[in-house]
């Protein structure tokens, strides 16, 4: 597709406010279209030599970072499953005290198959969170290849994020129910999460495929046919990404740290890491502590 025209997706106000309301608050990354010299596709997530990371305060700033890295491209927008305090510094990023919130996700990818392979594998992932209680705060975004299925980061309560680290529930939430997933030969799903890992943004082109990332309510998601991620007339429910009802996802939480227990490789780069039984004991002495 002529990158102009990807520019000129970018540009509509509808795509850019999108954009702006999901990628406020969490540390942004562009992949672009431009190879670097091992031939991968450019991404981006810092701004220059300040080494800030990569963040969107405005609609503007959607079509301002396309324009100031034209150079190489920008095709797709992507955005952390956490929600920070704050974006001002490297180290912001890294350190999980920062972290006010984050979001459980399931990444299905298609191996062999067609689409309505991904569309049945998520329908099993939503209809598992039913059975934990989770059903008014679970959204699914079509990537471009598969989907995402999120869980929105403000279902967990203030308390629950107090007791159990925010990328801890993150990660094992998302552990417990890959967990009970049917094995499938034609997609597969897997955990992603992690300190830093971004997902693509709704209404954002994927990095290689032209179609752009609808969401879609759970309701629907039955209904989905592959037509809807067409850029010149796509289909997206914005209400399904802002939908949440606060403290839904506090009893998944706990029963998934004590299953699971946390996450343990993305302590802050700055600490020596404790071995893994201790981090584990420590986690969840300090989770009895707290209840």
């Amino acid at each position: 597709m002529n990158w102009e025209l990807i520019r000129e997706h970018y540009s509509r106000p509808e795509v850019r406010r999108e954009i702006y309301e999901y990628c406020r608050g969490r540390w942004v990354a562009i992949h672009c279209e431009v190879v670097d010299d091992r031939g991968l596709p450019i991404m981006i997530r810092y701004e220059g030599k300040s080494r800030r990371p990569l963040r969107i305060t405005s609609e503007d700033d959607v079509i301002k970072i396309i324009d100031r890295y034209a150079e190489f491209k920008p095709r797709a927008f992507y955005a952390t499953a956490h929600i920070y305090s704050n974006i001002n510094y490297p180290e912001d990023v890294f350190t999980r005290e920062n972290i006010l919130a984050s979001s459980p996700t399931w990444d299905i990818d298609l191996k062999d198959g067609s689409w309505k392979d991904v569309i049945q594998k998520a329908s099993e992932i939503i209809d598992l969170l039913e059975r934990e209680g989770v059903i008014n705060s679970v959204f699914v975004k079509w990537s471009g290849r598969g989907a995402h299925v999120h869980i929105n980061p403000h279902a967990f309560s203030e308390d629950i994020r107090k007791k159990i680290d925010p990328l801890d529930i993150a990660y094992s939430i998302t552990q417990y129910i890959v967990n009970r997933l049917r094995p499938s030969l034609s997609v597969a799903v897997e955990n992603k999460i992690d300190i830093q890992r971004v997902f693509t943004a709704p209404l954002s082109f994927h990095r290689t495929v032209n179609r752009v990332a609808v969401c879609i309510p759970p309701d629907l998601v039955n209904e989905f046919d592959i037509s809807w991620t067409d850029s010149r007339d796509f289909k997206h429910f914005p209400d399904s990404w802002r939908k949440f009802v606060l403290g839904e996802g506090d009893e998944l939480a706990e029963k998934a740290f004590f299953a699971i227990g946390p996450y343990i490789a993305g302590r802050s780069r700055r600490r020596k890491h404790k071995p893994l039984d201790q981090e584990i004991l420590e986690a969840f002495r300090r989770f009895g502590e707290e209840l």
